[in-house]
């Protein structure tokens, strides 16, 4: 049985994944598997999935599967689930999209037909070499992470202003942004914006008004569109069926068994283990000794087995660093 690769999810016949089989460059396999208004694009996955592989084993698969976005963002909204994200089969992919439909809905309505641009903004190489003849190199991200005698440096409050400014403006000309450091010792800032389809002539435009507000002593690096990968990276929960079928056995409920059904029947088992833990579910493993922990543990991994059968995917925003 050949598992399957999950690349994005997207409206329901938006897109014509027989144009994208075996395309030049594409994974082998794409396709649509379809459930009310959405529908997951997936490809045969390698065998072993990519999880733990090497970063020059990974990278034809990085490269193949943002073909895969360039081509499905073309013709529709886009949501990007994490790379590397495998399921066993169709059916899987079905539960996915069945029991993950109110959230993958809810972020259709929230990003609609927006998209991402990834921008970072740098010193020229005139501006860095003359503020090192001035006093030093502008703070890297170690700098900025360093002692207070660093994060004092006059270079690195100049920085701070001109980010500030920059992220003001951009502001304006995006519906959301994420605010990261930059990696390069000359770097300013790095931006994700998610912005309107047919509206990234604002973004050009407020990076002109910046370059004639600093003198041209700026760089941009402006990439994109892509999918919103920094807004709402789906993040799938979902295990084997044959995983979800022990789960069932441990906590002793009937496949048709809702959440409440579930959280009773781990309850009542939690009780026959020990009874201090149903009432200490934070500290429950330090309360548990021997064969107890042994079975808090595989009780608690078959209540999270079967807590994602019901909430199958989630939505993961990039978080920005506590000083922006």
């Amino acid at each position: 049985m050949t598992e399957l690769l999950v690349f994005a999810v997207v409206p329901a016949g938006s897109i014509d994944c027989a144009a994208l089989a075996d395309a030049d460059g594409l994974p082998p396999g794409l396709r649509a598997i379809t459930v009310g208004a959405l529908a997951a694009v997936v490809g045969a996955a390698p065998e072993g999935g990519l999880k733990g592989r090497e970063r020059g084993a990974l990278l034809p698969w990085l490269l193949a599967s943002q073909r895969v976005m360039e081509r499905l963002l073309a013709k529709a909204p886009v949501l990007p689930v994490a790379l590397g994200t495998v399921l066993e089969d169709e059916p899987r992919v079905h539960h996915m999209l069945n029991h993950g439909a109110g959230v993958l809905q809810a972020a259709f309505d929230t990003l609609g037909g927006r998209f991402e641009m990834d921008l970072s903004v740098r010193w020229t190489p005139e501006a860095a070499q003359a503020r090192r003849l001035a006093g030093g190199a502008p703070p890297s991200r170690a700098a900025a992470e360093g002692d207070a005698a660093l994060r004092d440096d006059p270079l690195t409050a100049e920085r701070q202003e001109v980010r500030r400014r920059v992220v003001e403006r951009l502001r304006t000309a995006a519906r959301d942004l994420v605010v990261t450091e930059p990696t390069e010792a000359d770097g300013i800032v790095s931006l994700a914006l998610l912005v309107d389809r047919g509206a990234d002539g604002a973004v050009v435009e407020a990076l002109e008004a910046l370059d004639a507000e600093f003198g041209g002593e700026l760089m941009f690096r402006l990439v994109g569109p892509m999918p919103p990968y920094s807004f709402a990276s789906v993040q799938v929960h979902l295990t084997a069926a044959a995983a979800v079928r022990d789960a069932r056995a441990e906590l002793g409920v009937a496949p048709d068994a809702g959440p409440e059904a579930v959280k009773t029947a781990y309850r009542r088992a939690l009780r026959r283990v020990h009874p201090d833990l149903v009432h200490q579910e934070a500290t429950a493993i330090e309360a548990a000794e021997g064969d107890d922990a042994d079975g808090f543990l595989a009780l608690s991994a078959a209540y999270r087995i079967l807590q994602a059968e019901e909430m199958p995917v989630s939505l993961r925003r990039q978080q920005e660093p506590q000083s922006a």
